[in-house]
């Protein structure tokens, strides 16, 4: 743990760098304002002299965050480091992206950065790799597999930061809990995490008069399931409800839509720094939203791979740490820390250019809020 620790504390002080300056040397690929143009893939023929072919399997590549601010940092990093870097992208199908890790390992990636559609359904991909010597990185969704490296941002701690920031707007009521896929971990560390923060189990109370009243798995993290939810526990409550605590961003813009459907404006929670929930703290309709730089998970994740071409022992990855997985798997590891923003802050996300003012401030009376 205190090992963990150590890494978190170092690469609190690396997010700190990318919200407060440094050189331009030291900036992360991709800090031009929201809506910057996805990077361009490299086909396998291009490889670099050093032949660090970095191949990434993507669940769902039209996810915002992903061509916005996690790819082009990957890339950067990896060309950085003398690779090349080539993508698939499994538009949410299981079966796809296990075709997609075949196609990667036969071009000859010497590295394979996988962010999992259903972290059981890969393993057969992630046990090709293995047998072919190729170093597997899980990206943001943890695989259970001692041998794959493990690049996150640390969920538990955004789950605890959604919860805290709602239950201060919030202190007592009915609670929704709109959580994510069933098939990613994510979705119970986040969970946890608003567990450890004092948020009870489904149809309990705690001792502050906060209930749980409905809580669902939401396939895919999709916007439109999410708003099937939502009217689903609006329905069950008679819109009885006080406070939502929505696992990201994408979910949220759902639960929003169906409070605004029955007239309801109460504590919204979210995570992933997308422009519209930002947006919606600054209006006023979100109450808080777990910014995680993912310009920094994706610089992180492609210097881990070119590492990893040189040296496939993940212990030696630096800022490397061991962290037991719920399966019972120690993994090595890297967690970033993640940050609230709320209506009080909003010029954190502003200076650090992961937004412009014309879309944080969208409709927002002049003034009312910091930033805008």
């Amino acid at each position: 743990m205190r090992k963990r620790l150590f890494a978190m504390a170092t690469l609190t002080m690396l997010v700190a760098m990318a919200c407060g300056g440094g050189t331009a040397s030291q900036a992360p690929a991709g800090t031009t304002p929201a809506g910057t143009t996805p990077a361009a893939s490299t086909p396998a023929g291009s490889a670099s002299a050093g032949g660090c072919l970095v191949g990434v399997s993507w669940n769902n590549y039209t996810q915002e965050r992903w061509p916005k601010a996690d790819e082009p940092n990957i890339k950067a990093a990896v060309e950085a480091g003398g690779g090349s870097y080539t993508r698939t992208d499994a538009k949410d199908n299981s079966e796809q992206q296990l075709a997609d890790v075949d196609n990667l390992i036969a071009q000859g990636a010497k590295v394979l950065i996988i962010l999992a559609k259903d972290a059981e359904a890969i393993k057969p991909a992630v046990a090709k790799a293995k047998s072919a010597g190729i170093p597997v990185i899980g990206y943001d969704r943890l695989v259970e597999d001692p041998d794959v490296f493990y690049i996150t941002f640390d969920n538990k701690r955004v789950g605890t930061i959604i919860a805290q920031e709602v239950m201060k707007a919030a202190p007592s009521g009915n609670y929704v809990i709109i959580k994510g896929d069933p098939g990613d971990a994510n979705a119970e560390f986040l969970r946890s995490g608003m567990t450890e923060a004092g948020i009870p189990a489904l149809n309990e109370t705690n001792a502050a008069g906060i209930k749980v009243v409905f809580e669902q798995n939401t396939a895919n993290w999709d916007t439109a399931g999410a708003r099937t939810n939502m009217d689903a526990a609006l329905a069950a409550t008679s819109n009885d409800v006080d406070a939502v605590l929505s696992e990201n961003d994408g979910m949220a813009t759902g639960v929003v839509q169906a409070l605004d459907a029955v007239g309801l404006k109460v504590p919204v929670g979210g995570q992933d720094g997308d422009k519209a929930a930002l947006n919606r703290v600054a209006l006023g309709t979100q109450t808080v939203d777990v910014w995680k730089d993912a310009r920094l998970l994706g610089k992180s994740a492609g210097e881990a791979a070119v590492a990893l071409c040189a040296n496939p022992d993940t212990s030696k990855v630096a800022g490397a740490a061991a962290f037991t997985t719920p399966g019972g798997n120690s993994v090595n590891s890297i967690f970033l820390t993640p940050q609230a923003i709320t209506k009080d802050n909003l010029n954190v996300v502003l200076d650090a250019g992961w937004i412009t003012k014309a879309d944080l401030c969208l409709n927002v009376t002049a003034g009312s809020v910091g930033g805008c």
